[in-house]
């Protein structure tokens, strides 16, 4: 590049002939397009630039998510740091549009700031500065993206000190999801001429809902649906609670009702009353309760004795679908009512039919305009996929639900538990 092109950028206008001189032959030129990486964070720096012509963006990654830290015009040099440290890039750079620079190695570099002492202090002034005011706009820009997060967040500082808080938080929610899913059945038990399936998800990383299948003495089954108010990690610590008691007490009915044999009414009110007066006497001051259907069946006669305790009303539907009988809820639900009395109902499932039992997550699922998936869809669905069995079934309604939504956020737990008798 000639001497006297050479004066018209700012940067060399007060250098010495000879040092001008010097330079000429060791400076290059390089030309970007709009968007094109004139270099990447990370990268060894073995030169710096000088704009001619065209702006530059200088940007960093956080979270993922790119940060537009500075952006540089003709005149100014750009990439000297990495020439001053010896350490690699600090950030990205990319042209914003079509764009002219020259090229300095490290020795061309070392000469310009021999041969112009003001220089080098300029650089040193603007660095710290640029320095400063890049910490400043991190800090703030974080503390914007962290304003939904815990009180605790809202402290934080800088991107390394949250990124490590909220990988131990998700490694603390992963944990407790698998204890949750642990609280389900291992195994659903078929007894003969029955299918049972099931299907939970929670709307969040630990949910509010639970089912359970417990095999009782007599080769009678306990078939539980359980929605707990509230959501998130209460929710799943009042379910676990509620869960563990309702096992316990159904398992061992002599303990509860103090006599030898437990029948089906006698596991359910028993069951039902301890976990309630538990539920109320030592929970009671934290507002919490949970809507439960709890039916035991006996698999030989298709007798079902049941409480609804404020829950979705579940469904008998005969083999075609063509009916669908409701068994409504009772009483109130657990947590609420010390010496709450729980009358029991009954009811036969005949061959082919099946009992649909389910949490509110399946019928107030929301598509994307905010519209409930609704009972009459849930009926609909029954009717035209009437020729699955249970585990079919459970699958494809999953799968109605789903494609109904199609994407959005939910807000709520889904949970599906069919019983099927067959023909």
């Amino acid at each position: 590049m000639p001497d006297h092109d050479l004066r018209q950028v700012p940067l060399f206008q007060q250098l010495p002939p000879a040092a001008l001189a010097d330079l000429r032959d060791s400076i290059g030129r390089r030309q970007l397009a709009a968007g094109e990486i004139l270099f990447h964070q990370g990268e060894p720096g073995v030169e710096c630039f000088v704009i001619l012509d065209g702006r530059l963006e200088v940007l960093t990654f956080v979270n993922g998510d790119e940060l537009s830290l500075d952006i540089y015009r003709p005149g100014q040099i750009i990439g000297e740091m990495a020439l001053l440290d010896r350490s690699p890039r600090s950030a990205t750079v990319r042209a914003l549009e079509a764009s002219d620079l020259l090229v300095l190695g490290e020795e061309a570099f070392k000469t310009l700031l021999a041969s112009n002492p003001e220089l080098a202090i300029s650089l040193l002034r603007s660095g710290t500065v640029r320095i400063r005011n890049t910490n400043q706009r991190m800090i703030a820009d974080l503390e914007r993206k962290n304003a939904e997060l815990l009180a605790a967040y809202e402290q934080l500082k800088a991107a390394q000190a949250e990124l490590i808080r909220l990988n131990r938080l998700e490694e603390e929610l992963a944990v407790a999801r698998r204890i949750q899913e642990s609280f389900l059945p291992r195994q659903i038990p078929q007894p003969p001429g029955w299918r049972i399936a099931a299907y939970s998800r929670g709307a969040q990383a630990v949910g509010g809902d639970f089912y359970d299948c417990i095999e009782l003495p007599g080769g009678q089954v306990g078939l539980v649906v359980a929605d707990a108010c509230g959501k998130g990690v209460i929710a799943a610590l009042f379910v676990a609670l509620t869960r563990s008691l309702l096992r316990a007490a159904s398992l061992a009915p002599a303990i509860v009702q103090g006599s030898a044999v437990g029948n089906a009414e006698q596991v359910l009110t028993g069951a039902l009353w301890l976990v309630n007066d538990y539920l109320c006497r030592e929970h009671g001051e934290s507002s919490m309760f949970i809507t439960l259907f709890y039916g035991v069946l006996d698999p030989a006669t298709g007798q079902l004795a049941y409480v609804n305790a404020g829950h979705n009303p579940p469904l008998v539907v005969n083999p075609a679908a063509t009916t669908l009988q409701e068994l409504p809820e009772a009483t109130l639900p657990l947590g609420i009512l010390p010496a709450q009395r729980y009358e029991v109902a009954s009811q036969t499932i005949g061959p082919g039919e099946r009992l649909v039992a389910f949490s509110d997550g399946i019928t107030e699922a929301m598509d994307q305009a905010g519209q409930p998936f609704g009972d009459a869809r849930l009926h609909a669905a029954l009717h035209t996929l009437a020729r699955l069995d249970a585990h079919g079934l459970v699958s494809a309604l999953i799968s109605e639900v789903d494609a109904y939504a199609a994407g959005a956020p939910q807000a709520d737990d889904m949970t599906l538990l069919i019983i099927e008798r067959t023909a």
